[in-house]
């Protein structure tokens, strides 16, 4: 049976969620039901070695699954490069008793240590500028010269800064959606590089609501209750996030230039969105992470739901998930070198 589960995971993948939602809850257990499986390997080498292999073959059939969640080597260079980060700073909200402008200064210091040539922010609080004044931001962040930004609601939306002269940009809308995503093209020197800075569709889970229920007592009406409710939750985020990747992939299908995508999309590596979106692009992660990558930290079972991904005209390097704790999500980095520089 766990064996099966796990084989249905890596199938979900291929499964629209619009066309069958089932599936990608699958997809999202993937890490617990891999768990399950190294424990029964572990039980059947000490009581049943027949059984072994079963177990052993399911799990390195989806090798290339484990890699999208963990990387023992990470690639460094220090030569010059295109520096990107990608932050969902949720309106600059704060667990505790801070502030948004204290989160906001906090995320602003951060960011002018960077140093970084690209920057994409999503959730991003426009309306008060007494708590982050985007022009005077730019203005404070070493070599960031150009910005755009777009709401997605009254009091925020996505805004994408960098040090390169942006000569085209764009929104691409989603349908009775908060979400969005924006485009931003740049010229480097004689190329134009797309940005896609993507927030596709949120689960929209109460805090309080996945703290109201008591999994040690999950038989209990009122658990069972608030269980349906989350669970009607991701089916519709599921189902949206579907269609909005489908959107994107097609954009960049249609995209004649090198692109990088970044941003949150709310779904784990092993997802119908992820395999859409990223299609032959170049999960930064996996070129040139280490570790588990973790990006979301917010209520919710950790998971890595942030991304960078890059055509293949460049090499990643020195990614990071740091830990940088002002958001319900970590902020992402990586460093892109072009392959022809590398060929020279």
């Amino acid at each position: 049976m766990i064996v099966l589960l796990l084989i249905s995971s890596y199938i979900s993948v291929y499964i629209p969620p619009d066309k069958w939602w089932t599936p990608a809850f699958l997809g999202l257990a993937y890490p617990y039901i891999l768990v399950a499986n190294l424990f029964f390997i572990v039980i059947w080498l000490l009581l049943k070695p027949m059984y072994l292999f079963i177990s052993l073959i399911a799990v390195l059939t989806g090798w290339n699954y484990i890699n999208r969640y963990f990387q023992a080597n990470g690639k460094t260079t220090e030569g010059p490069a295109i520096k990107v980060i990608s932050y969902n700073v949720k309106h600059f909200k704060s667990k505790g008793t801070r502030s948004s402008k204290a989160n906001a200064d906090s995320i602003r210091y951060f960011l002018k240590r960077q140093g970084a040539d690209i920057i994409c922010l999503q959730e991003v609080r426009l309306r008060t500028n007494k708590i982050f004044d985007l022009p005077g931001v730019v203005k404070e962040l070493p070599g960031i010269s150009h910005y755009q930004y777009a709401r997605t609601s009254s009091t925020g939306g996505s805004a994408t800064l960098t040090r390169y002269p942006i000569i085209n940009m764009g929104e691409i809308r989603f349908e009775k959606s908060g979400n969005m995503a924006i485009y931003t093209d740049v010229l480097i020197q004689e190329d134009t590089l797309r940005i896609i800075n993507l927030h596709l569709q949120s689960y929209h889970i109460d805090p309080g609501q996945y703290s109201k229920i008591n999994f040690q007592r999950i038989s209990e009406e009122e658990d069972i209750r608030e269980m349906k409710k989350m669970g009607s939750k991701f089916k519709q985020a599921f189902i949206k996030r579907a269609v909005q990747a489908r959107r994107i992939r097609e954009f960049i299908d249609n995209t004649p230039y090198n692109v990088i995508v970044c941003g949150d999309f709310n779904d784990t590596p092993v997802s119908y969105s992820y395999r859409t979106v990223k299609g032959s692009l170049n999960d930064a992660f996996i070129q040139s992470g280490k570790g588990f990558g973790r990006t979301y930290i917010g209520e919710l079972p950790s998971f890595r739901i942030d991304y960078i991904f890059h055509s293949d005209g460049f090499s990643s390097y020195n990614f990071q998930s740091e830990e940088f704790v002002f958001s319900d999500h970590l902020p992402i980095s990586c460093s892109l070198v072009k392959k022809a520089q590398l060929e020279k």
